[in-house]
């Protein structure tokens, strides 16, 4: 019996220990604008994403039937690696779009150096005009574009996931 109780409690401490190190960043600092502009740092199209999402990411096809049965569907690629899940839609004429996704995994990069895991302050420091937020939730729109980028950060200030929306 007390073999038992000392395992569990050496489990709990061992897991209770954990800490997640800050992820290095290498930052390329730039304007809000630009960043809205072209975040991925490619085009964004079905091809660009298969070349720079990391090896291993699983590609989803969903068809979608158009009323009238003799023309293509359309289909909705899913891009999922681990957690993350990016979504583009491509019509029977071949127009790409990106619709939008949720990034939780650091392996995943923005064109300025964003990240799962970097610290608030270094987030604020991969833009040349970004202005500071008091919340944990840094919102960015385009002023232009239907595109919207939410960012996420936990209590002790590092990035824990950013989703998007909106097309290019």
């Amino acid at each position: 019996m007390k073999r038992t109780v000392v395992i569990a409690a050496l489990l709990a401490f061992t897991s209770c220990a954990i800490l997640q190190k800050p992820t290095v960043v290498n930052l390329k600092p730039m304007p809000v604008a630009d960043f809205l502009d072209n975040p991925f740092g490619h085009d964004e199209s079905i091809k660009a994403f298969q070349k720079s999402l990391p090896q291993g990411t699983k590609v989803q096809k969903l068809l979608r039937q158009s009323v009238s049965r003799n023309q293509s569907p359309d289909t909705i690629y899913n891009f999922k690696f681990k957690k993350s899940k990016v979504v583009i839609y491509k019509t029977k004429f071949n127009q790409e779009y990106l619709l939008g996704g949720v990034i939780y995994n650091p392996e995943i990069e923005m064109i300025n150096g964003i990240r799962q895991g970097m610290t608030k302050d270094k987030f604020y420091e991969s833009f040349t005009d970004q202005e500071l937020a008091k919340g944990d939730t840094i919102e960015i729109v385009h002023p232009r574009k239907d595109r919207k980028f939410n960012f996420y950060f936990d209590q002790r200030g590092r990035l824990n996931k950013f989703s998007f929306s909106g097309n290019s």
